[in-house]
């Protein structure tokens, strides 16, 4: 595998994940809407480029971290874009959440340059990215998961090829959707406890080494919502773009999605509330202000 890979996408995610590649001896090559991060990255021996096309042209593995499919697209297939100069036989990891039909389009895009493409989603948080931990599920061609793989140990430890193209996403999702539900489900037992006079930490303590634990408990009340804190590590914002993308696919293969939809309007209405731009955690902050109370961590 070359030691020349690139990056683009610099976000909360993308930036740890690059470092990590830098940390391993790659020489990596970074691009950034926002050449702050760029610069930090630099200061690291990261190799500025100023758009995908040159990037492109200059590595045979490139690494993609994005908020939207959009962004994806434009990347991959726009004006500079990545297909513009790659080189037949290049590969693409896409870390990004997106719409599995977008993974599939981008991939048949790219297989027509020749050019092989994986949906690689993530998850375990900016904590995970930072300590090469991630979830990583994997969608594409077996043979270039296992040109991937190598690269990807050192991005995560729980990485699993899961199916064909659009496959990682669609995993992704599922997640997403536990993700969302369990974030609802929480703060509502966690308001309602606290209305009804149980105290908060030692409902918190109970509940976590109970049978009702969950790792959105652990992640959620006592970094956030304890701390009355809500600087995003995840936005409910992006939670709310999976739940979207979730509710499409569920639609798309009519399964209903009864508890899903609900949580998806939850968080809605947690967005529309004003708190969309911190973490998803948030969404408790609506559940409190209608029972007329804060969670608030004490003893």
């Amino acid at each position: 595998m070359s030691s020349r890979v690139g990056f683009i996408g610099l976000g909360k995610m993308g930036k740890p994940m690059a470092a990590n590649l830098l940390k391993a001896g790659y020489s990596v090559l970074v691009h950034n809407r926002s050449l702050k991060q760029v610069e930090e990255l630099a200061l690291k021996k990261a190799i500025p480029c100023k758009t995908p096309a040159e990037m492109a042209a200059n590595v045979d593995i490139l690494h993609l971290c994005l908020p939207e499919g959009k962004d994806v697209s434009t990347v991959v297939s726009g004006l500079a874009g990545v297909l513009e100069s790659a080189k037949p036989g290049m590969l693409i990891i896409d870390h990004s959440t997106i719409a599995p039909d977008a993974s599939i389009i981008i991939n048949e895009q790219c297989g027509a340059k020749g050019v092989f493409f994986l949906d690689a989603p993530v998850s375990g948080g900016v904590t995970g990215a930072e300590n090469g931990t991630l979830s990583i599920m994997v969608g594409g061609d077996p043979g270039a998961f296992e040109r991937a793989l190598p690269i990807l140990k050192h991005l995560g430890k729980n990485i699993a090829h899961v199916g064909p193209s659009g496959s990682g996403n669609k995993m992704k999702l599922i997640n997403q959707m536990l993700v969302g539900i369990t974030q609802c489900a929480v703060a509502e037992a966690m308001v309602l406890a606290a209305k009804i006079g149980l105290e908060p930490t030692q409902t918190y303590n109970v509940l976590s080494n109970s049978v009702g634990d969950s790792a959105i408990l652990r992640r959620s009340i006592p970094n956030f919502v304890f701390k009355r804190d809500f600087t995003a590590a995840f936005t409910l914002n992006l939670l709310n773009k999976d739940m979207k993308l979730l509710s499409q696919l569920a639609h798309n293969y009519n399964v209903r999605m009864l508890i899903g939809t609900l949580a998806q309007q939850v968080c809605l209405e947690g967005s529309l509330a004003g708190y969309g731009d911190q973490d998803m955690s948030a969404v408790i902050r609506v559940m409190e202000k209608l029972a007329g109370i804060e969670v608030m961590g004490g003893q």
